[in-house]
């Protein structure tokens, strides 16, 4: 296991140290920034090390994540020049305070409370791991022993719960 492990990053590593001018031209090739691209092949680097997928062409499978990295960074940077002021303006109005919003907001939070504590203890949990603590499914279902699927259909079960019983969340 450690070993396959070992060869796995070494052959991250080797590629990552031969193609790292090349794969800086292509994400500058897209972002036109230097910095930004250094910043999207470091990103596609470290997203290659927490991935478990295994590649017999490591090389090719990382100039693939940066190029799509870049595409992505690109996206969000036009969406921001292009809705930026919009959207900060749309932003503030949609989150001012008004005492009745701070009324309707905690009748809202009663109501789902109200919900989970109708369901078994383990949904509770799923649903506070997932939803309010940001475990992801499957450090949820190491948490509480059971596997991703299960965790995916509790979920599932809570959300369609809370939903009756709230009109939509």
């Amino acid at each position: 296991m450690h070993a396959a492990r070992d060869a796995r990053l070494d052959a991250l590593m080797g590629a990552y140290n031969t193609h790292r001018e090349a794969l800086l031209r292509l994400a500058a090739k897209f972002l036109g920034c230097r910095a930004r691209a250094e910043d999207v092949v470091q990103d596609a680097f470290v997203k290659m090390l927490e991935s478990d997928l295994a590649s017999n062409e490591p090389a090719r499978y990382m100039f693939r994540v940066v190029r799509n990295l870049s595409i992505d960074r690109l996206r969000r940077q036009r969406l921001e020049r292009n809705h930026g002021v919009e959207a900060e303006q749309e932003e503030q109005i949609r989150f001012e305070v008004s005492p009745e919003r701070v009324l309707a907001g905690r009748e809202s939070l009663d109501q789902l409370v109200g919900a989970l504590n109708e369901l078994p203890k383990r949904m509770r949990i799923v649903f506070d791991l997932s939803q309010i603590q940001g475990y992801t499914q499957r450090d949820v279902a190491k948490v509480i022993g059971t596997s991703p699927t299960m965790v995916n259909f509790l979920l599932r079960d809570t959300l369609s719960h809370c939903r009756a019983r709230l009109g939509d969340i």
